[in-house]
């Protein structure tokens, strides 16, 4: 290949009702799909869904980068990584844009050479993963139905947003859904960064009853973190606070976490998500991929990701019934609370 022509087509996708967090309501998810087409006339495609709530660049930013993008690649599989890297090393400080061209590339090389994505980055995969189902911020009773409806379709792990301004109203919800779905499911929760550290020592000291699988993101810092690991039995997640290699590496070898949540959109693609899940699990630390809500296309990343880890935990995939409608045919649909993965 050499130069590539890219165009690109903004995306709007419309939430059926509002899923609000302690960081707001999300209402819609807006992106990018960007085309990279090759002499040969090959096509890649990849998605760049922004979402600076949770980290990324902003929407404008990143149309204003993707209009004066040039690129050309001619590369052969067995530098395929580090030449992705080279390239698309000063989009750092834009990684849904550079999910979404990253994804484009992978995708272009994979109809150029007739392979998958697996055997083009030699990745291992799960035949079929596990995934959860996420419970915004709604009445009690109304998260319980909503519980107990995810369950009743195979759903065995529930996450629920945390951080209300009154802690009461979080400890019913959990208290109700766990009383409704018994003990085999499992439940985390996930504060988005609202408490402080004595918030989160007090609130999750109370919720210790309810057997929580981990809770995630309930302060910040990594200092933080570390004061509050300190205090209380609860495994311990971050989020938010790991937007690049650096970082998780500093929250992984300090031991402050169990689990690691990744999500490929806001930590720049596929490869940097890979490479961050190696050195968790050398670690002891389980890495655990999730969707941004971004379209169909995009979600393929996260798929891939989350087959590729070894534990057996379930993941943030189930986005799609979300939305009012998708730009595509959901390739990897949720059956019975599990994700068959096709390479």
């Amino acid at each position: 290949m050499n130069k590539l022509e890219l165009t690109y087509h903004p995306y709007i996708l419309k939430l059926t009702t509002p899923f609000e967090t302690s960081k707001g309501k999300i209402i819609e998810r807006r992106g990018f799909i960007i085309s990279l087409k090759s002499s040969s006339g090959k096509i890649g495609i990849g998605d760049a869904a922004p979402f600076p709530e949770f980290g990324s660049e902003t929407y404008d930013e990143a149309e204003k980068r993707i209009a004066s993008i040039k690129i050309s690649m001619r590369v052969g599989l067995e530098e395929f990584k580090d030449s992705l890297k080279a390239l698309l090393y000063n989009f750092s400080t834009h990684p849904a844009l550079k999910h979404g061209l990253e994804q484009a590339l992978i995708n272009l090389i994979c109809n150029e050479k007739n392979i998958t994505v697996a055997e083009a980055l030699t990745l291992k995969l799960k035949k079929e993963i596990k995934a959860n189902a996420a419970i915004g911020f709604l009445k009690p009773e109304e998260a319980t139905n909503a519980a107990l409806k995810f369950v009743k379709e195979g759903i065995k792990t529930l996450k629920i947003k945390t951080g209300r301004e009154n802690f009461q109203d979080d400890y019913k919800t959990i208290s109700l859904i766990r009383k409704a779905v018994g003990e085999d499911v499992k439940i985390r929760i996930d504060t988005n960064g609202k408490w402080s550290v004595d918030e989160a020592i007090k609130y999750l000291k109370r919720l210790e009853e309810f057997s929580l699988e981990y809770a995630e993101q309930p302060v910040n810092t990594i200092d933080e973190f570390k004061k509050l690991k300190r205090k209380i039995s609860v495994p311990l997640a971050a989020d938010e606070s790991i937007r690049d290699f650096e970082t998780a590496k500093k929250f992984i070898s300090e031991k402050v976490i169990n689990f690691i949540i990744l999500k490929p959109m806001m930590l720049g693609g596929l490869l940097p998500t890979l490479e961050i899940i190696e050195i968790a699990e050398k670690n002891n630390v389980i890495p655990i991929i999730t969707s941004s809500f971004e379209s169909t296309i995009g979600r393929t990343n996260s798929v891939i990701a989350a087959a590729s880890v070894t534990a057996d935990f379930a993941h943030g995939l189930a986005v799609s019934r979300y939305f009012e409608d998708d730009i595509a045919e959901d390739k990897y649909p949720v059956i019975n609370g599990m994700i068959k993965v096709y390479k």
